[in-house]
């Protein structure tokens, strides 16, 4: 009968029950011939939109109470994989000085490539140092941009 999303149903019908209740107060002052008032209809209806909509909140809470969220594996971890990047990427940064570009730039790839979810060795070494090769040639020796090399500055002076 009730469905997960029901609340908001139920929601948006006691807000428009509170919304003429509140404004049905205003047609209390005009006369009628009516003995119940002008305002005695609104004020049914109100009521009853207000009971369907309490109805309708417990009925979708009861179910969502009852029957397990649907599984999302993609979210599940989402949070701690975020960490484990963050926490990947302060070490590059705070090691790259002294070990150099050459170094840590492969490990920062193979490191956030495995922890999103790549478990090819094959493409996780490819990516890793062929991405670091291509960038270090274009910017060291075609742009002619200072890197840190680290511990292999030697080998480039």
């Amino acid at each position: 009968m009730f469905k997960r999303n029901d609340w908001i149903f139920g929601l948006i019908s006691i807000a428009l029950a509170c919304a003429v209740l509140y404004f049905s107060q205003e047609l209390k002052s005009i006369q009628s011939m009516d003995p119940a008032g002008p305002s005695a209809m609104p004020t049914i209806i109100a009521w009853a939109m207000l009971a369907i909509g309490v109805l309708h909140v417990a009925g979708a809470l009861n179910i969502i109470k009852k029957t397990p969220a649907p599984a999302n594996r993609e979210k599940e971890g989402g949070l701690f994989k975020v960490a484990v990047v963050c926490a990947i990427c302060a070490a590059y940064w705070w090691w790259l000085d002294e070990v150099g570009y050459l170094i840590m730039t492969p490990l920062l790839i193979f490191g956030v490539m495995t922890t999103v979810g790549v478990r090819n060795l094959k493409k996780l070494l490819a990516m890793s140092l062929g991405t670091t090769t291509v960038l270090f040639c274009i910017f060291y020796y075609a742009l002619q941009v200072r890197m840190p090399l680290g511990v292999l500055g030697k080998f480039f002076e």
